[in-house]
């Protein structure tokens, strides 16, 4: 028999010191962490929807199988954390702390990243699909495979990036910056036609 899940709607846990935490089968919604200390938390099949967890401390922490959906994280701390077939779908990120933090097989469809500072992370196999990465720091990032169709991508740094195998919009050629990036050859054509080029053999 499947373990029953917990349910916490509209809960205020602000403020709280919850280090260490273990959460297995949890559903939180509307409920708020502000400024609580989640720091080494494991999560596993716990799913967050409309949470806000603006200043909280969510650092060392283990996400897996681990729905943040529509959740807020302002000037959240998330660094020297894993995030492993999870979703951070519609979620909103803004000043946070996230470097250095492990993402794999993570879904940020729709999720608003602009102007985050992500220089050197690996997103490979991962997906932002229609996120909003304007003026996003991606240097040095690991984008191998990534889905970016869709993206919001004026001024997204994407300098010494690898995206080979990525797939992107030709919007993404002509509106990021890519000086030093990797691509490959399928690629290298799709960027010459987006800036007006004709390759021939």
């Amino acid at each position: 028999m499947a373990e029953e899940i917990e349910e916490f709607v509209g809960e205020d846990f602000s403020d709280a010191r919850l280090p260490r935490q273990h959460w297995v089968r949890r559903h939180y919604t509307g409920c708020t962490f502000r400024d609580a200390d989640l720091s080494e938390l494991r999560t596993e099949h716990v799913v967050f929807t409309d949470c806000d967890f603006t200043g909280a401390d969510l650092s060392d922490g283990v996400h897996t199988v681990t729905a943040f959906r529509s959740c807020t994280f302002a000037r959240t701390t998330l660094w020297h954390s894993q995030f492993r077939s999870s979703t951070l779908m519609g979620s909103t990120f803004e000043q946070c702390r996230m470097r250095p933090v492990d993402f794999d097989e993570v879904d940020f469809t729709l999720a608003s990243l602009g102007r985050a500072d992500l220089r050197g992370i690996d997103f490979t196999d991962c997906r932002l699909r229609e996120a909003n990465l304007v003026e996003a720091d991606l240097r040095k990032a690991d984008l191998r495979a990534v889905d970016l169709h869709g993206a919001r991508t004026f001024g997204l740094r994407l300098e010494d990036a690898d995206l080979r195998g990525a797939h992107v919009d030709a919007s993404l050629w002509t509106s990021a910056k890519l000086t030093g990036a990797k691509i490959d050859l399928t690629q290298a054509v799709a960027m010459a036609a987006a800036n007006g080029l004709v390759v021939e053999q």
